[in-house]
């Protein structure tokens, strides 16, 4: 592996250069063995993986590898409007992995949701064979075909984003968000209920 620039040692140049989670560990543990000569552990998982993402339902299984080690793992939803739905998974009170689904106009491309900065993907990013999906390490957007939509002039689309107490994985993600977005499909979200009110936040210890 060629040597990193120091300006470059941030998380997500980390991971756009492929310098992997468990790699990521040793060396700033050998940064702080060298400055502190202190030592660093990796924690264990000590939580129970939740089995949805924003009340949608999910395989553990998808989102383990996004999720880093620790004791305490908790929900949050934010849920402002009826056009977007977000929840926030949190380790230890970090926040680790944030998922949404939202309205949008018709006339957006993947390409259009990508080129917002918050959703940690960009236009030039991985996409589908199918076109359905664009995807990095670090986010990951998918259109959403709901069943019944209640509308013509508006699509919904998934996003998924891995933040700083995540985990950044591109095979992962584009997994996740292709479940995520096909368990979308008769969600209340997609048929715009009125009625619909947030999960409480929770703990999984």
């Amino acid at each position: 592996m060629k040597p990193i620039p120091e300006h470059n040692l941030t998380r997500r140049n980390l991971a756009r250069q492929g310098v992997s989670h468990p790699f990521l560990i040793s060396l700033l543990c050998a940064l702080t063995l060298g400055i502190l000569g202190s030592s660093c552990t990796a924690t264990e998982k000590s939580y129970t993986v939740p089995e949805a993402l924003c009340e949608t339902p999910i395989s553990p299984e998808l989102l383990t590898p996004l999720i880093a080690p620790g004791k305490e793992l908790s929900t949050v939803s934010n849920n402002k409007t009826q056009s977007i739905r977000r929840c926030r998974i949190y380790v230890d009170g970090k926040e680790a992995l944030s998922a949404s689904s939202e309205w949008l106009n018709k006339d957006k491309q993947l390409r259009d949701v990508a080129a917002r900065s918050y959703n940690y993907v960009e236009p030039n990013d991985v996409v589908s064979d199918d076109g359905m999906y664009i995807y990095s390490d670090t986010g990951a957007i998918g259109r959403v075909i709901c069943t019944r939509p209640p509308t013509a002039s508006e699509r919904v689309f998934a996003s998924i984003r891995v933040s700083d107490a995540g985990r950044p994985d591109a095979a992962a993600l584009s997994k996740l968000i292709r479940a995520y977005s096909e368990a979308l499909k008769d969600s209340q979200h997609c048929k715009k209920q009125k009625n619909w009110t947030p999960e409480p936040n929770r703990t999984w210890q």
